[in-house]
């Protein structure tokens, strides 16, 4: 079943959960710019948009539900400071061209490797949350194998852990800062930074087949400001560096990775 279809099924689900028990329907959408690099490695930045909504169903019997443009969630005890969640989400898909939004102009770095497309993840988030910090663990897993390159990696596997803390706040205004570090098993290393003898024979890359090990660590900021109870706009700094196999890759161009972007988002 195609990802859009197994969105609108299960929004389908929440809508009815909500006419036929206790449960209260809040949602989101924001929209603002973001500069990031093309493909991970790559030391070339494009201007893009960014577009972040969603819908969430909190009901006492079953939990948190939600659905948005990150994918879906199904929080187990929202109400507790330890949460479990399981999670539905997508692996980003990559172009071997890339074109930059607002021009013409295209970046052929990856030309001859093939277009990698979107992997559907599962998996599950464990975070523990008090007032002004969060520790988290997310365990994500590709539901099926993808042929890429020629030829047909094991299922992807990535575990994220991390920290948040808020530094200062003051009135409409807070600053809080975080960093994760991931870990990702052979599949997907070879998914994004391997190349195949078939890739290798179309392009200039030597042969490289990556194994399982520290993927990347990464630190971020973010200042938040509240227009009212329902209008925000936020502000979000990252530098990430990509460790071991993932860094030595012929596809990585700078292991330092830097990224800005900023939203205006709505609640409802």
């Amino acid at each position: 079943m195609k990802r859009s279809l197994q969105q609108g099924v299960l929004f389908s689900g929440l809508l009815i959960c909500a006419s036929t028990h206790s449960a209260e329907l809040s949602g989101f959408a924001g929209l603002g710019v973001s500069i990031r690099p093309i493909y991970s490695g790559s030391n070339h930045t494009a201007v893009g948009p960014l577009l972040k909504a969603g819908v969430d169903l909190h009901s006492e019997n079953w939990g948190l539900f939600g659905l948005s443009t990150d994918g879906l969630i199904w929080g187990l005890t929202p109400d507790s400071p330890f949460n479990v969640s399981l999670l539905l989400t997508q692996d980003e898909a990559r172009k071997e061209v890339f074109n930059y939004p607002f021009s013409g102009r295209k970046n052929r770095d990856l030309q001859g490797m093939g277009n990698l497309s979107a992997a559907l993840m599962a998996g599950t988030d464990l975070r523990y949350q008090q007032e002004s910090w969060t520790l988290w663990l997310r365990l994500l897993t590709a539901t099926e194998k993808q042929r890429y390159g020629g030829e047909a990696p094991g299922r992807s596997l990535i575990v994220t852990s991390g920290a948040q803390a808020e530094l200062w706040r003051w009135q409409h205004a807070a600053i809080s800062v975080g960093g994760d570090i991931s870990w990702a098993n052979s599949g997907y290393q070879q998914r994004h930074y391997g190349v195949t003898a078939h890739q290798a024979h179309r392009t200039d890359f030597a042969i490289y087949s990556p194994s399982s090990g520290f993927q990347q660590g990464g630190l971020y900021a973010e200042l938040m400001w509240h227009f009212d109870k329902n209008l925000a706009a936020g502000l979000t700094s990252r530098a990430q560096y990509l460790f071991d196999e993932a860094g030595s890759s012929p596809l990585v161009n700078s292991r330092m990775q830097y990224s800005l972007s900023s939203l205006i988002q709505y609640t409802f």
